[in-house]
This record gives structure tokens, sequence and C-alpha cells, in this order.
């Protein structure tokens, strides 16, 4: 997880490969899985039905992912893609590549074929949040975030980016409280940094009654 503090202009994603402790799995099936910080819930019984070679061609688009080969990686989802246009995981993981690149318009587009194809795809809900907060369009970013946690109500991330936009953004406090907390609940060790935001954030309420 990346962030700062909350007064500065933040990015706050899902790290794409995994190495330390910021670091989180990508999506684990060629349909879609479900992220939740470090932890990758199982996939829809839907993803049971894979066609196997698609599902081979996938495991190996993760594991180039995984070793950091990028380029091969975007090859392999690319390929996939085309051969299996129905899937929505592929798109998905590319958009997490570019956008880790800093490449936003084309991890949007990437994002926006994911949600096409699946429209409760989390992932790609909350990581259009963060690139429309990027473009300063506040109302779509909002909507981004309520879609994705709609999708997944424990995906810890969408709360904390959703707390961000309210806290900084678009100044709605009482409502970026209740998504810090609700962040903070959903971790197992407490947030520290969050800890202090959430506290100076009861200050401002205190003191704007």
């Amino acid at each position: 997880m990346l962030y700062t503090r909350p007064l500065a202009a933040i990015l706050i994603s899902i790290p794409l490969l995994l190495s330390g402790c910021s670091s989180t799995a990508p999506i684990d099936s060629p349909e879609q899985a479900t992220v939740v910080d470090n932890k990758t819930t199982p996939a829809k019984p839907a993803a049971a039905n894979v066609n196997p070679a698609a599902a081979a061609a996938y495991q190996q688009a993760l594991a180039a992912v995984k070793q950091g080969n990028n380029t091969q990686a975007t090859r392999l989802l690319t390929d996939m893609m085309k051969d299996y246009p129905k899937l929505s995981g592929p798109p998905t993981n590319l958009g997490l590549i570019y956008f880790r690149a800093g490449d936003l318009d084309r991890a949007e587009a990437s994002f926006q074929k994911a949600l096409s194809l699946n429209s409760g795809n989390a992932v790609a809900h909350q990581h259009m949040g963060i690139i429309y907060r990027h473009q300063g369009k506040f109302a779509q970013s909002e909507q981004a975030y309520l879609a994705a946690i709609k999708s997944q109500p424990d995906y810890a991330n969408a709360h904390l980016n959703m707390a961000i936009l309210y806290d900084i953004y678009l100044i709605k406090l009482s409502n970026a409280l209740r998504h810090y907390e609700k962040y903070q609940s959903l971790q197992a060790t407490e947030d520290n940094t969050v800890k202090k935001w959430i506290i100076g954030l009861k200050r401002r309420l205190k003191v704007s009654k």
C-alpha cells in the first residue's frame, strides 16, 4: 500500500508485485478473484468453467507478473485478451501493470475493458477511482469507489481511498471518518498512520460543530 499524509496529493493503490510487506497478489482467476489487501479470496464459482487452456495460459502470465517480468506478462495477457475475449482477469491485471508503471491512459483503457466484461470487478472500480481522482473528476471517483465497495464490502483499500477523497477533496468529514474507521476495522494490525488521521479528523469535526 502506498500513502503519505492526507494533506498531500495521494494515490493509494494495491501494488501489483509480490515483494515486501506492502505487496499483494494479482488477480488469481482468469475471470475475476477479489483482492483484499494482502489476501486473495477464491474466485467466483463461474471461474471453475474456464477453459483449461485459458487457465494454464493465465497461470503462466501470473508467474511472469510475480517474477517482475512485466514485458512478458504484458505480452501474455494481451494474447489472452485476443484468445479469450470474455475473461475479465487478463485486462484487469494488464491495467494493474500499466497503473504501477504510471501509464494511466493505458491503465484506464484496460480497467474499462475489464468492467465491460464484469461490472462487479471491484479491483477495476477501485483503480478507476484513483485514476478519476488524479484527473480531478471527484464525483466520478466517488462513484467508482462506491461501486468497488458495493461489489466487495470488505475491500479495505477502497474504503481508505474513499475516506481520503471525502476528507481532502469533497470535504465530507463525517463520511470520511466512517470509511477511515471501516478501513481500520479490516486491518489485522492497527494502521498507526490512519489512526493519527482519525484523531485529527475527529478534532476537526468537533471544532466544526
